[in-house]
């Protein structure tokens, strides 16, 4: 199959979309033959923007979408293609092209803007529109998260049966050096994030203080985020990782340590449209516990590969459900070799190009039958 990867960042670089775009793409390429467009589209039409307009007038989104579709229509018209994926909100819409669009997401722009941007009035109504149109258009869907695919169809009133959920999977290495049976002396706890206010860091630490208070033997390994410099913790049982870098091999390595010797992944989220990092946690048999916000419910199946708690639990929930979980050792050793399976049977990138491959031929078929 020919497809058009359609993207306005390079799912080559492993650093876009934390590395999301690139196992999709490599794990496409291995089957199909894929043309990369959008990047250098839309660098073009910023440097015909910047060359064409005075520097103090602001281009409203909704002057130049329909053009830079344009643009991308001419590019992708000269191609022999099969099928657009993945598609892009502002690269879909306006497209002039006589194949099927498969269009994939784990967020919409009403949740976007509720947990992670700040918008207008105007800007919201015409993302909305745009959204819409891209929805409607699309010969499929395809979603990370039942949540995601809830709040589409309530929003957007998208018919259902153009809606497939895929989950992604973990963005490292497949793990070779995974343990069932680690050692129970101590317990591990690590919190992965850069986002330090959203992710619950705050109530990570509140967590590790309670069961330090408690008595309860553990650590804390803080990853890609700086807390408050006010912390007073001991050096032996918390660590502060600020930053690792995946494309790093020793820094990959460290990661892969942790992972590998830790105990509860510890994320009490306050929104997350998926969490990657949960896929990640699983494929080393690491159990999570998070917040049953968003979509983390899709990632984590409850009892399997982790615990969901209400979104508005106190650290002290958080401790005692540690507590309750890791002294019971031989639960605890089930729940890490479920965690493992759960990464096997569904949390890779294997299990999800064997799917997405199943809808792209769908969306082939289904345009061919219907005559658009």
């Amino acid at each position: 199959m020919n497809i058009v990867f359609l993207t306005r960042f390079d799912p080559r670089n492993i650093n876009n979309w934390s590395g999301t775009l690139y196992y999709m793409y490599n794990k496409l390429k291995e089957r199909h033959n894929i043309e990369v467009v959008g990047p250098e589209i839309l660098n073009q039409f910023g440097f015909f923007s910047k060359d064409n307009n005075p520097k103090d007038i602001f281009i409203p989104i909704d002057k130049y979408i329909p053009k830079l579709n344009e643009l991308l229509s001419e590019r992708i018209n000269k191609l022999n293609f099969d099928l657009i994926f993945f598609g892009d909100l502002l690269f879909v819409p306006f497209l002039d092209v006589d194949v099927p669009v498969v269009y994939l997401s784990d967020m919409n722009y009403n949740q976007l803007r509720k947990h992670y941007i700040k918008t207008d009035e105007r800007q919201d109504e015409f993302m909305f529109r745009l959204e819409k149109r891209v929805l409607e258009i699309s010969s499929k869907i395809i979603y990370s998260s039942e949540w995601i695919k809830r709040k589409s169809i309530e929003f957007y009133n998208v018919d259902p049966n153009k809606i497939d959920i895929v989950e992604f999977g973990a963005n490292i290495p497949t793990p070779v050096n995974y343990t069932i049976n680690i050692n129970l002396d101590k317990c591990r706890l690590v919190f992965i994030g850069k986002d330090w206010e959203r992710k619950g860091g705050d109530k990570s630490i509140q967590t590790y203080r309670k069961l330090k208070k408690e008595g309860f033997p553990c650590s804390l390994t803080i990853i890609g985020s700086s807390p408050p410099k006010t912390l007073n913790e001991s050096i032996d049982d918390f660590v502060i990782i600020p930053f690792i870098d995946k494309n790093n091999p020793k820094h990959s390595e460290k990661l892969n340590k942790i992972l590998a010797e830790s105990h509860f992944l510890v994320l009490p989220t306050r929104f997350d449209a998926f969490g990657i990092v949960f896929c990640e946690a699983s494929a080393y048999a690491l159990p999570s516990i998070s917040a049953d916000v968003g979509g983390v419910g899709q990632a984590i199946n409850e009892g399997k590969n982790g615990f969901l708690l209400p979104e508005n639990a106190t650290a002290d929930d958080y401790a005692e459900k540690i507590k309750s979980i890791f002294t019971d050792k031989e639960s605890y050793l089930k729940l890490r070799a479920s965690s493992r399976k759960e990464y096997e049977s569904r949390l890779n990138w294997d299990v999800w190009g064997e799917k997405v491959n199943v809808i792209l031929q769908e969306a082939i078929s289904d345009f061919k039958k219907n005559g658009k």
